[in-house]
């Protein structure tokens, strides 16, 4: 027996991961990862600038201050809250604390992969059921999926690749299901801001003690580079959950960024605009090209490219032009669309030359 055969986990060896380092992004027109591409205003910059202090860089995050704002910016107490590295890390404390080997997820395909990476991490089995024609979550194939070994079920509020998005009324039956059943309802709501000022979802918690909800400051609101995301819960469970936490959940320089967002909401008002107008704009051209869309809940758009004729090879042909788009999708059902993350409408312009230049 080798060293890795006696020291890593047989769950880890199955586990397959690309290694990113993202080099050179930033040369590009980054429209594939759904990151703030509009950069912020000075005034605005120079505010944050201003609030980092030397203690931030030299000393450990206090973070009473940052639980208190952000739960009176979501409507709820602090103990129902825990702040984490981004949302992934966020999800993950749920699965370090509730989910073992021989568990079993149910999740919507397509989702957020760092689900699935956590549930192989974890030993669980994933039970993926694949959203309907119309891209809807199918809410009844989910439910009848769960059986006595599931853990937790996950619906994406919007879905963050095909950008639907599942009714209240939905997730509340979702929550009251699997309440009786005990068994967890993740809502990961990371887009949810793009045009939503506060989570229903939120609302329902104390109602159904089974129900968290994850959000992030990735996205809308425009630090994915701080790793702002946390959790929202009944308080009893999030005490539990909270037991994996790191030493320091955020860093100081993740603290002043995320407060610096809370006081300033017109970044999101003003971004929320300009994604709206961007898209009406891209949405013109797109008719123009005689190119097949789809609108989105979120900060991006799917525009129908199959891997043939005119647009054969297309993501290759805009990276040529340092325009970087997310893969196509391989998934039958979404065979041929294209995610493309909303920039500014000059943005916009530049990927609406481009597909002109290349079709």
């Amino acid at each position: 027996m080798g060293l890795i055969d006696r020291v890593v986990k047989e769950e880890i060896k199955k586990l397959e991961r690309i290694k990113d380092t993202f080099d050179d992004r930033f040369d590009y027109l980054r429209l594939d990862k759904n990151e703030r591409i509009i950069p912020f205003k000075e005034d605005h910059l120079n505010d944050l600038r201003r609030r980092i202090k030397s203690e931030d860089i030299s000393g450990y995050a206090e973070l009473g201050p940052i639980y208190r704002k952000l739960a009176d910016y979501l409507g709820v107490k602090a103990d129902q809250l825990l702040l984490a590295t981004g949302s992934d890390l966020a999800i993950k404390s749920i699965y370090e604390a509730c989910v073992s080997k021989g568990d079993s997820v149910v999740l919507h395909m397509p989702s957020y992969a760092m689900c699935r990476v956590y549930a192989g991490m974890f030993g669980a089995a994933i039970k993926a059921v694949p959203v309907k024609n119309d891209w809807s979550v199918d809410v009844d194939a989910m439910l009848a999926a769960v059986d006595p070994t599931t853990k937790m079920l996950a619906i994406e509020n919007p879905n963050g690749f095909v950008g639907t998005k599942p009714e209240l009324s939905q997730i509340e039956y979702c929550a009251a299901w699997l309440k009786k059943k005990e068994v967890l309802l993740l809502i990961d709501e990371a887009y949810y801001y793009v045009e939503n000022s506060k989570s229903e979802a939120v609302d329902l918690i104390l109602k159904y003690p089974n129900l968290i909800v994850s959000q992030t400051f990735s996205k809308c609101h425009g630090i994915a580079g701080t790793r702002f995301g946390y959790l929202v819960g009944d308080p009893l469970l999030m005490k539990h959950i909270s037991k994996v936490r790191p030493t320091h959940e955020v860093t100081s320089l993740t603290v002043q960024a995320a407060g610096w967002i809370l006081d300033h909401p017109e970044i999101l008002e003003d971004y929320r605009k300009q994604i709206k107008e961007s898209k009406a704009f891209l949405m013109s051209e797109l008719g123009r090209l005689g190119i097949k869309y789809r609108d989105a809940h979120g900060n991006f758009m799917l525009i129908y490219c199959p891997d043939e004729g005119k647009t054969k090879g297309l993501t290759e042909k805009l990276k040529k032009k340092k325009i970087l788009v997310r893969r196509p999708f391989e998934e039958p059902y979404l065979f041929g669309w294209i995610r493309i993350t909303m920039g500014s409408i000059e943005d916009s312009k530049i990927l609406a030359e481009a597909l002109k230049t290349i079709l």
